[in-house]
């Protein structure tokens, strides 16, 4: 069994806690429901489980490509290091 880093587990952390804020941050109970399933996506991703892309729902396309783009962001500044960013 893989036993996480410290700093996994911290990224996990930190990561969740601004995609939570970012949730809580729309506007439409739509938009939210999608970006929570995104988040948990993305949280399943993290620790390394194959999971399938949440479908839209009642949130519109655009409002699911700005969620879906805002989230990858965060995820991959949470979880990459400094020197894949700069690259």
């Amino acid at each position: 069994m893989n036993t996480p880093s410290t700093s996994e587990v911290e990224a996990f952390a930190l990561f969740t806690q601004a995609a939570e804020r970012y949730c809580l941050g729309l506007s439409s109970s739509a938009m939210r429901s999608y970006a929570l399933k995104y988040v948990a996506f993305l949280q399943a991703r993290a620790q390394g489980a194959e999971e399938q892309e949440p479908k839209n729902g009642r949130a519109t396309s655009f409002d699911c490509v700005l969620i879906r783009s805002n989230l990858t962001k965060l995820y991959r500044d949470m979880f990459n290091d400094p020197a894949q960013r700069a690259a």
